[in-house]
């Protein structure tokens, strides 16, 4: 029988976008025969590599700059417009050739289909192969770019590589996205599965515990917690300080959702993967607003109108007093709205029509 393809272009800004494809790519090792060539950012697919080895005998990988997204300030999380902007002005003046030696790699396999989460060089891709093109996000690089007055110019080239997608997976949470024109499914939250006895583990081996992320493209200075006795779980990039009991995840850690399911509370910047992974895991939310991102701000405002998070600003974690944060929690969060959801990580295959 003839090795079936799927063609999966994830965007290598941060690891949101790599998160939650792994999450989509299990499933369809689970539910399919097929095969995946998987083509994002050297880092990020070394932890696909490591998180997909069990199915290294149906995966190819092809590491590439896929994206430029949003670029942080140094040591915060508020966008740097100019290096945004100077960095994508090459990015976008290379596609031509990258689509090109993708189309010279692809062009004699037996490919299902191409899916992008949300770099246009999958959409590229796809419509050079003439293969049905699959968009999977809750935001396009044209909104947030819009969002920042980015140069018209780049704008209209993201645009037009969307505008070759033939159907769009929309998450939860997801921005109006005017440029996209072709019909959309809504997909809900998704996430990678996870390890209940492993999560049991970890509540009997450290009891109370504090999960808090600022995600892998940003760095934080310092975050200073007071009125918390138990443990504190971080993710690289951030220095925590007022605990004897921090522990600092590896950023190769692959399981950090399972961490995350194990806490209390978690305070995270307002990323959808990190949201989607606590919603699903029914966890206490305390989001971190970044007024200059679109997405973030969308996210946290439609949370917390829902009941199912609560948000502080960036120059409080400089002294988060954890004892009134979990009193502010119980009282706006809706425990019984948050039960109400689940991960539609089983479901995504189907409904994107890969069976």
């Amino acid at each position: 029988m003839e090795q079936k393809w799927v063609v999966f272009y994830v965007s290598s800004h941060g690891f949101g976008h790599m998160t939650r494809s792994l999450a989509v790519i299990e499933e369809i090792m689970k539910q399919t025969s097929d095969h995946v060539y998987l083509v994002s950012g050297a880092y990020q697919n070394e932890f696909a590599r490591n998180y997909l080895k069990k199915f290294a005998d149906r995966m190819q990988y092809k590491d590439l700059k896929t994206d430029i997204g949003l670029v942080a300030v140094q040591n915060g999380l508020t966008v740097d417009v100019e290096e945004t902007e100077q960095q994508l002005t090459p990015f976008v003046a290379s596609w031509e050739n990258i689509v090109a030696e993708e189309v010279v790699q692809l062009k004699d396999m037996s490919i299902k289909c191409v899916l992008t989460d949300i770099t246009p060089i999958g959409a590229l891709v796809g419509e050079r192969l003439k293969l049905r093109t699959i968009g999977l996000s809750n935001f396009t690089w044209v909104e947030q770019y819009e969002f920042f007055h980015i140069q018209q110019e780049i704008i209209e080239a993201f645009k037009q590589a969307y505008s070759q997608l033939d159907l769009f997976g929309e998450y939860a949470l997801a921005l109006s996205m005017e440029s996209v024109n072709c019909p959309r499914k809504s997909i809900g939250f998704l996430s990678r599965e996870l390890d209940w006895s492993k999560i049991s583990d970890l509540k009997q081996q450290y009891g109370h515990s504090l999960f808090i992320s600022c995600g892998k493209a940003v760095k934080i200075d310092r975050v200073h917690i007071e009125n918390y006795h138990g443990t504190v779980f971080t993710t690289s990039g951030i220095t925590v300080t007022g605990s004897d009991q921090i522990i600092e995840l590896a950023t190769d850690t692959q399981d950090t959702h399972n961490y995350l399911a194990a806490s209390d509370l978690v305070i995270a910047k307002a990323g959808w993967g990190t949201i989607s992974e606590a919603i699903t895991a029914s966890k206490k939310l305390v989001l971190i607003e970044r007024e200059s991102v679109l997405e973030d701000t969308h996210n946290i405002q439609q949370l917390k109108e829902d009941h199912l998070a609560i948000s502080i600003k960036e120059s409080e974690l400089a002294s988060l007093d954890i004892s009134q944060l979990e009193a502010r929690a119980d009282r706006s969060i809706s425990l019984e709205r948050l039960n109400q959801y689940s991960n539609q990580q089983d479901k995504v295959v189907e409904l994107l029509g890969l069976k």
